[in-house]
C-alpha cells in the first residue's frame, strides 16, 4: 500500500503543480488585461473628455437660454394684460366723453335722414313732393312688369 499512496501523492502534487501554473497564467492574463484596460481608459478620457466638457457647456447655455426665454414670456404676457387694459380703459373713456354726448345728435340725423330718404322714395314713385299728392302714372308704365 505504501506504494499506492507514493503515487496518488504524486498525482496531487503534478496537479497542484498544473493548478498553480493555470493561476500563474491568469495573473499575467489578469496584468495584461488591466494594463490594456488602463490604456483604453486614458484614450477615452483623451478623446471623449473635450466632447463632454462640450456637451455640459451646450447644456447650460441651453438652459440659461430657456431661462431667458421663460422670462421674457413673462414679460411680454405682463405687457400685453397691461396695454389690453389701457386700450379698454380708454375705449370706455371715449364712449363716456364723446359717445353719449353725440347720441341726441345721432338720433337727429338718423331722423333727418329718414326724413330725407322718405322724399327721395315718394319721388321715385311719382309723387310731386311740392304739391303733396302723387301723380298719375299711365297704363303702359305698368305693362313691362305683366307677367
Amino acid at each position: 500500500m505504501d506504494t499506492w499512496g507514493v503515487v496518488f501523492l504524486g498525482i496531487i502534487a503534478a496537479s497542484a503543480v498544473v493548478q498553480a501554473g493555470f493561476v500563474i497564467g491568469l495573473a499575467v492574463l489578469g496584468g495584461r488585461l488591466a494594463r490594456r484596460l488602463d490604456v483604453l481608459q486614458e484614450k477615452l478620457d483623451k478623446e471623449l473628455g473635450p466632447a463632454l466638457q462640450n456637451l455640459e457647456r451646450v447644456s447650460r447655455n441651453a438652459a440659461e437660454i430657456s431661462d431667458l426665454a421663460t422670462l421674457q414670456a413673462r414679460r411680454i404676457d405682463l405687457l400685453l394684460v397691461d396695454t389690453i387694459e389701457k386700450v379698454e380703459d380708454a375705449t370706455s373713456t371715449v364712449q363716456r366723453l364723446v359717445a353719449r354726448p353725440l347720441r341726441p345728435v345721432s338720433h337727429g340725423l338718423a331722423i333727418f335722414r329718414a326724413v330725407r330718404k322718405g322724399f327721395e322714395v315718394f319721388s321715385r314713385l311719382g309723387g310731386d313732393p311740392s304739391s303733396g299728392a302723387p301723380r298719375r302714372r299711365h297704363v303702359e308704365d305698368d305693362e313691362h312688369m305683366f307677367i
